[in-house]
Formats: C-alpha cells, structure tokens, sequence
C-alpha cells in the first residue's frame, strides 16, 4: 500500500520507503475497514496482523501521527489507538523547535495566504505551535532593528 498524502515532504512529513512494507501487495480496503461489524473487526485483526510482521512497523505509525492519518490501520494501529498515542505524545517544545527551524518555509506559506491550521497540518504540528513561532519571528526582527537578540 502506497499512501497517497496531500502534503509536501518536509523533515516532519518525510514518509518512509514503502518498498519493503508488509501491506505492499495487500488490498488497500483490508487497512480501511468500514463500520464495527464483525467483518469490519475481522479485517481490523487482519490489517493488524499484516504490520504486525512488516518491517516499517514503527516508521508507518510515526509517520501516520507526524500527518495526522486518522483513518484505517497505520502501523498496527486503528484511528481510536493513534488518537490515544497522539494525546500522549504532545511535545509542546518539540514542535516549537521544529517551526523555529522552518522558518522559511512558514514564512514562504504565510506570504501565500495559508492559514496557521494549513501550515500547521502540512509540518505535523499544531496550529497554536505555528503561531508561537511566527510571533517568536516578528519579536526576533524587531530586536535586530533595536540592535538587540531574542532568547530562545
């Protein structure tokens, strides 16, 4: 299975080489089951038996949560347990940095009219993480016109 992603690879949304994944060669439909039927749970049990054994395990699920891959089976795991590791998994700092370290591609996207929410989903953060960061730049620009640097 190839994942057919909207967004742009970017250190955050760099996908790993599926050439090697488990599901490769499987229907795509056994990793988007629909419903909780006992079909529906069957394909789940199936899908996660599949990534149980696939050697980018653990590369799909990081990637599914860097993206926000709601639906399916990423990584062995099902929308409800992604969602759980996500909450767990907020590193506030973490995703700052990272928007620190994007700052020309934040700034290229504002110039573009794209919304905090938009970049934010494009680089795998939040959009309060993006907004802190584009503050940190105008507070950095205005301490170099005053001759003065801005602390991290």
């Amino acid at each position: 299975m190839s994942p057919n992603t909207r967004l742009a690879s970017t250190p955050a949304t760099a996908a790993p080489d599926w050439t090697s994944a488990a599901c490769l060669h499987e229907d795509p439909e056994l990793f988007f089951p629909v419903g909780h039927s006992p079909g529906a749970i069957q394909r789940v049990e199936e899908a996660k038996r599949v990534c149980a054994g696939c050697p980018l395990r653990q590369a799909c699920l990081e990637w599914a949560l860097a993206t926000n891959q709601w639906s399916g089976i990423w990584g062995g795991a099902t929308e409800g347990e992604r969602r759980s590791l996500a909450q767990g998994r907020v590193d506030r700092g973490r995703t700052y940095e990272l928007c620190i370290q994007e700052q020309e591609y934040i700034e290229r996207r504002l110039s573009q009219a794209a919304t905090h929410r938009e970049i934010g989903d494009e680089l795998g953060v939040g959009h309060s993480a993006v907004g802190r960061a584009v503050r940190f730049f105008k507070a950095e620009r205005a301490a170099q016109a005053a001759g003065r640097g801005v602390a991290v």
